[in-house]
């Protein structure tokens, strides 16, 4: 694939943002330039090491997925960014050879897509949790008749309310899933050390991304808010490269920590960004270039929740997943995002969601009113996952309400 930097008005996919944002925004800062690097390669990285015979299997890329797998010697491939970097032709080819609904959520589609697009040369096994995703759940039937050997652990949301026998109930049902999983991906081949190893180096990794989220908010401008995302998007698949992944959150803390007190300091409205990972990669730019910075992040890896190492390893999986209250309720996590913008002076929030995605739609509204209840301003955008520029009157709409942060921290200053 062909690398070439455009100018920020030409960029029209995905890729052509990265690229820029590499080349020319952040030619400051090596470890932005390989986090950048990491993103771009992943996807194409997975698919090489398949084809060289390694053991590679596509699971979401958050949460206990990557751990569990790492540790059993498989390169986990994020099936949730398959279809970020790639043509639009995913969309067309769900919509018009499998018949999907043009409701249904873009990032579906764009995976299903992918996923028969590129049949024979990446790998064909894919773990999936079903408690995250029903469209995911249908159209990972669907691609079993190419070719595809899928694992479904079947789990579901622990209730708010239950008694203790319900929550004991549920752990144990957890655990039994995840051990069949394990004899799914690598019968014989379980090492509980070699997972509490991987567990141990997930949460040193949450801790260095939170010293750099510390750090930044004293230089919120030497690293724009694309490939913090993007950053963050690799907090547990960590690209497939885990030690070059930590490398580079160690180089990128030097840099941060070398700065002089007020370089990369520009007064910014200070924001949060709550919901998926964004895809329109042109609202991130259209943030920082209208006075923003996005310090405060609730996006679905969050890097707060770790792993308790101290119990059995298979124990602390289901512990993780049940006990993670920033990607609980909407009132949970609610209350940990006021809590979060207030250490970074956050002022306003945008809302981020993929059309289709009937959960997210919803969990927006929740928070919507939870924040105005807060006298908190907030911005709802309902994206896609479709490969190609935002529409300019998103960016009206984003730039207009960071302006509007802009000006009220100004006339709190002089007030």
């Amino acid at each position: 694939m062909a690398e070439q930097s455009k100018s920020s008005t030409e960029n029209k996919t995905q890729l052509d943002h990265v690229i820029y944002s590499r080349d020319v925004v952040h030619k400051h800062s090596k470890a932005t330039q390989n986090i950048l690097n990491l993103c771009i390669d992943y996807i194409d990285y997975c698919k090489r090491a398949f084809q060289e015979g390694k053991e590679v299997i596509w699971t979401s890329g958050m949460g206990t997925d990557s751990s569990l797998f790492y540790s059993l010697g498989i390169i986990p491939a994020s099936f949730t960014e398959i279809g970020r970097l790639c043509s639009a032709d995913a969309v067309v080819l769900a919509e018009d050879f499998f018949q999907v609904p043009n409701e249904t959520c873009a990032m579906v589609k764009s995976d299903l897509g992918e996923f028969y697009l590129q049949r024979g040369t990446i790998a064909n096994r894919l773990f999936y949790s079903s408690k995250a995703c029903e469209p995911y759940n249908v159209a990972f039937q669907l691609i079993e008749d190419y070719g595809y050997d899928v694992h479904v652990m079947d789990v579901g949301f622990g209730p708010k309310k239950a008694s203790q026998e319900r929550i004991d109930n549920i752990k144990k049902h957890y655990k039994d899933e995840y051990i069949k999983a394990i004899e799914w991906a690598a019968p014989g081949r379980y090492d509980p050390e070699k997972l509490r190893t991987e567990l141990v180096f997930y949460n040193k990794i949450q801790r260095k991304i939170r010293t750099i989220f510390n750090l930044r908010a004293y230089h919120p401008t030497y690293i724009g808010s694309l490939p913090m995302m993007l950053l963050l998007m690799g907090n547990a698949h960590y690209f497939g490269k885990p030690l070059e992944y930590e490398a580079t959150l160690d180089r990128l803390i030097e840099e941060l920590s070398d700065l002089k007190p007020g370089e990369y300091h520009d007064e910014k409205a200070i924001l949060c960004w709550s919901g998926a990972r964004g895809q329109e990669f042109n609202i991130f730019e259209a943030i920082d270039e209208a006075g923003g910075a996005v310090l405060s992040w609730n996006i679905p890896n969050n890097t707060v929740h770790e792993f308790n190492t101290e119990i059995d390893p298979i124990d602390a999986l289901v512990e993780f997943e049940l006990g993670d209250l920033i990607s609980g309720t909407s009132e949970n996590a609610s209350r940990y995002i006021i809590k979060d913008m207030e250490k970074y002076n956050a002022t306003g929030v945008i809302f981020y969601a993929y059309l289709g995605c009937s959960f997210a739609t919803i969990d927006i509204e929740l928070k919507r009113k939870y924040f105005k209840e807060h006298n908190i301003p907030g911005l709802s955008l309902i994206g896609s996952f479709d490969v190609g520029a935002v529409t300019g009157q998103v960016t009206t709409r984003v730039r207009a309400f960071v302006e509007m942060l802009a000006k009220q921290r100004k006339e709190s200053k002089t007030a």
